[in-house]
């Protein structure tokens, strides 16, 4: 399915410049080829799995980290059960060091089991690795994270965040979706996810069009990324990613930084709290919330151009102050 889809942008020299004023501003995902060739650690895994595994072990602590493990019979995809009710798969915890081990050592199983370890801060998992292996595209306080595992599909879902994927060993095709497709991908539920955001339920790999009539067309919108060890993806924020990985051993490091959430909180509690509020209205109400968020939240005009600026309000130009000012009336009235 992935090969008949239109192919992301690619950049092949990407200096900070580039990337803040070129790529992040045109808010479209893009590949930057060979962005972390340099990498020690892309290095050795483009030497062999041995050396790899050594590198990595140089760092390796037995911090306790989050992992998934699923049947063979799975396929490596990570998914709901057949009533929802829960998963295809054990939510495990271990350290570190032993699940690094324990991939090494199934890496040459005919059939293995699904094993997954994602967002694992490098911080703990492996310090001194992020020192060696730098990405001068972000600021030097985003702090990176590492993703494990053999062949394995994380359906579509979406992060709030800025995202940066280094590819360091394996190969990887991610199928990216625009925002505005989300109508269109049979969305599961939001607060009953396999990893925390919510997943499409529609197939990439084996699309039920009966079942799933309107992902034909997201499949219209969708771009695809395939990386090789040494290269990057930028995603931009809220754009969902259906992500496969092919050969036993495979590994990305990921960088997340998001915008005035230290002021403004974050805007998936805002959509949570907006569907408590608003989303079971009587339609004719619904609509016209929908013109009231449109003016004040979404609108490129300014809605309070005609108020005299020092009385402007909750409506002035966003500051720590008035920041303060928003949270502490949300508590007054009880939110």
């Amino acid at each position: 399915m992935s090969n008949s889809l239109n192919p992301v942008r690619e950049c092949h020299t990407v200096d900070s410049d580039i990337f803040d004023n070129d790529i992040v501003p045109a808010g479209q995902p893009v590949i930057m080829r060979a962005l972390v060739k340099h990498w020690p650690a892309v290095a050795a895994g483009l030497r062999s799995r041995s050396d790899l595994f050594a590198y990595l072990g140089q760092y390796a602590t037995d911090e306790p980290v989050k992992l998934f493990l699923g049947p063979p019979d799975i396929a490596g995809r990570f998914f709901y059960n057949q009533s929802m009710s829960g998963f295809n798969f054990e939510h495990r915890k271990g350290a570190f060091r032993s699940i690094l081990a324990r991939l090494e050592k199934m890496q040459d199983t005919p059939k293995p089991a699904a094993i997954y370890m994602g967002a694992t801060k490098i911080a703990g998992a492996l310090p001194g690795f992020d020192t060696d292996n730098t990405l001068s595209l972000v600021d030097k306080t985003v702090q990176p994270n590492i993703w494990i595992g053999n062949a394995v599909n994380i359906p579509a879902h979406f992060d709030t965040s800025e995202n940066i994927a280094c590819s360091v060993a394996g190969r990887r095709r991610f199928t990216l979706f625009p925002p505005n497709q989300i109508k269109n991908l049979y969305v599961g539920p939001i607060d009953h996810t396999p990893a925390g955001q919510p997943i499409s339920l529609a197939s990439l790999q084996a699309p039920d069009f009966e079942r799933h009539p309107r992902y034909k067309e997201a499949l219209k919108h969708a771009l695809v990324a395939d990386l090789e060890p040494g290269d990057a993806l930028y995603i931009p924020p809220l754009w969902w990613h259906n992500v496969e990985s092919f050969d036993s051993v495979n590994i990305l490091v990921n960088y997340w930084w998001e915008h005035l959430t230290e002021l403004t909180g974050s805007p998936m509690h805002a959509l949570v709290h907006a569907i408590l509020t608003i989303g079971h209205l009587p339609p004719v109400q619904r609509r016209a919330w929908q013109d009231y968020f449109e003016h004040y939240v979404f609108s490129e005009d300014n809605p309070a151009e005609h108020i005299p600026l020092e009385r402007r309000g909750a409506l002035s130009p966003l500051s720590p102050k008035l920041a303060r000012y928003l949270q502490n009336y949300l508590k007054q009235v009880g939110l």
